[in-house]
């Protein structure tokens, strides 16, 4: 019953339901080992939200950090979810909404500052290329937009390499020729930082494995690459983005298996909980990642489900 309650939502979640032919069987073996999501994020007041999520779908540790807003700053749930849980968490710093052109003195001096208590260990989600979603902030530009080359950028990014703790930077390829030299030339000046790639940046297969390809210091997380183009506010920004890593019946689409293959070491396994409604979805998303997982070879199914996640994170302090 689970399994197939499972589909349907992998159904819906990629627009199979109503196609001419529907799925009529899963798309393969259950994983039912360990899980460390490896990136997911909370307002204030979402303590409880998370533990219960984290009982009801099995996931074993998480790397959590807040989302900083005037009056919903989630900082305070992060910290006290860290000191009742200590070994569930890896903590990260707080994620500003902001940053444009290049991060704010105010923004580098604030995360320097939380780098000097161990508890951090990496820089949360920071927003270079960002388009404006059907449910979130509207602007003039019709994106949010930092600058890889900017001044602060480098000074936030040196005091990441000196503490050796990952940077969580997300960025989108809906402008690959814009954005992909200037993120190139970014890994490229700073080979001793481990950056992290929040959900592929929505790419496609071919560019991440051209990201993958050139710098060994970039990791993927998969959240949101079970799920259909996500909802940018221009037609036009949703077409520029890559596929998801499922077909409408969940089953793995070969390049993605193959991507998975050829770099083990380098995806992990995310859900980028984030607002209410997703939360609200932490079990179905898990399942679906189960169900994704269980169609690869074990010890792969593995790294990508927790083990790469404790080697760049290290265990939680």
């Amino acid at each position: 019953m689970r399994r197939a309650l499972a589909l349907l939502v992998l159904a819906f979640a990629s627009g199979a339901w109503g196609a001419d032919q529907a799925c009529s069987e899963a798309p393969g073996t259950r994983y039912t080992g360990p899980l460390t999501d490896a990136m997911a994020q909370i307002e204030s007041g979402m303590d409880r939200t998370v533990t219960d999520a984290m009982e009801r779908s099995g996931v074993t540790r998480m790397a959590l950090f807040a989302r900083q807003h005037h009056k919903r700053n989630g900082e305070a749930a992060v910290l006290y979810l860290k000191k009742r849980s200590p070994q569930r968490f890896v903590m990260g710093t707080p994620k500003s909404f902001s940053e444009r052109g290049d991060l704010s003195d105010g923004f580098v001096d604030q995360t320097r500052s939380f780098l000097k208590d161990e508890r951090y260990q990496f820089i949360g989600e920071m927003l270079f290329t960002h388009a404006d979603k059907d449910h979130g902030e509207q602007t003039l530009e019709g994106e949010r937009y930092v600058a890889p080359d900017g001044k602060n950028v480098a000074k936030l990014l040196s005091a990441a390499g000196e503490r050796h703790v990952p940077v969580m930077i997300h960025w989108e390829v809906y402008d690959w020729n814009r954005d992909w030299p200037a993120f190139d030339a970014l890994y490229s000046r700073f080979p001793g930082v481990t950056f992290i790639w929040p959900h592929a940046g929505s790419g496609s297969h071919e560019q991440v494995a051209a990201v993958l390809s050139s710098h060994a210091n970039v990791m993927v997380t998969l959240s949101k690459k079970e799920m259909h183009r996500p909802a940018a506010s221009s037609e036009e920004k949703r077409e520029l983005l890559g596929e998801d890593a499922v077909d409408q019946c969940g089953k793995l689409r070969p390049e993605w298996r193959d991507l998975f293959t050829k770099y083990p070491e380098r995806f992990m396994f995310a859900t980028d909980a984030h607002k209410d409604f997703r939360w609200a979805q932490y079990e179905e998303i898990v399942e679906q990642w189960r169900l994704i997982l269980g169609q690869l070879p074990d010890p792969l199914a593995q790294s990508l489900a927790w083990r790469n996640a404790e080697r760049i994170y290290g265990p939680p302090r």
